[in-house]
């Protein structure tokens, strides 16, 4: 005789986890170019609350300098930044985390591992002042887990409980799937933005192009010069009168039979 029917609900549960875990991921590689890291942060958080056993998340992200226009940087130097916190009152432990860099949080920056306390109530030898401030905050323990790309760590979910104790494998393994979601829609967002960045680049180099051919055009057919010719004409007069170059193609092209060389241009008195 065959055995009845399972019971349908049984797996239910588990099932709808799951489906939940796979639409948090989707939604964490889904990103635009025009967004900040502030939004994929916020929801990385609502996610781990909603998906792990935890009572508390807070992220931090490990952000590239930006280079400063006009000078090259051999190694610019990073920081990081807490980027989204589920509590008000968690956003100052993990401040400290940042400023003292100590911690479980920047232990999983530097070594790209997790890293975590299971009771922040017990003898704490090697982040004393840290319990202080997690257990004022109401938290027992916590969970630092990295955002890791190769070697490299752009972030960490830092995961808080009210009781002591330590995410098990199930939601160990949980966690380590959004943080990896999360590092590819923030790494994706980042190109994003980079390739947006520098096609406006682009696009301002162009339009001060345009008038400098134009320019050129000019005078090369009036003074019977080369391109090359026309160039170099206008780039000394542009530096022996401290002009951009886009300014002096604007004289040019505005009155193309004028004088030449034209007039020099006022300077503000000093």
């Amino acid at each position: 005789m065959p055995d009845p029917d399972p019971d349908p609900g049984a797996d239910s549960v588990p099932d709808e986890q799951e489906g939940a875990l796979a639409r948090a991921l989707l939604n964490l590689i889904q990103v635009r170019a025009d967004s900040t890291a502030g939004p994929l942060s916020r929801r990385l958080v609502s996610h781990c609350l909603a998906l792990l056993p935890v009572d508390a998340a807070g992220v931090i992200l490990v952000v590239p300098a930006a280079p400063k226009e006009g000078k090259r940087a051999d190694s610019p130097r990073e920081s990081v930044e807490v980027t989204a916190t589920s509590h008000e009152v968690l956003r100052s432990v993990e401040l400290y985390e940042i400023e003292s860099a100590d911690g479980p949080c920047m232990e999983a920056v530097r070594t790209g591992r997790p890293h975590h306390v299971a009771d922040f109530t017990g003898r704490q030898r090697r982040w004393p002042a840290l319990a202080v401030r997690a257990r004022a905050a109401g938290y027992r323990a916590m969970w630092a887990e990295p955002l890791r790309h190769h070697d490299a760590v752009v972030g960490v979910i830092n995961l808080y409980l009210r009781d002591a104790g330590t995410l098990g494998a199930r939601h160990r393994q949980r966690a380590q799937s959004l943080a990896s979601a999360a590092t590819t829609g923030l790494l994706l967002q980042r190109t994003l933005t980079d390739c947006h960045t520098r096609a406006g680049q682009l696009q301002r180099a162009l339009s001060s192009r345009v008038p400098i051919e134009q320019a050129k055009g000019i005078l090369a057919g009036r003074f019977g010069l080369t391109p090359e010719g026309a160039f170099e004409l206008l780039r000394t007069y542009a530096r022996a009168h401290q002009m951009r170059m886009r300014d002096l193609a604007d004289v040019v092209i505005g009155d193309p039979t004028g004088p030449w060389p034209p007039p020099a241009p006022d300077r503000p008195e000093s």
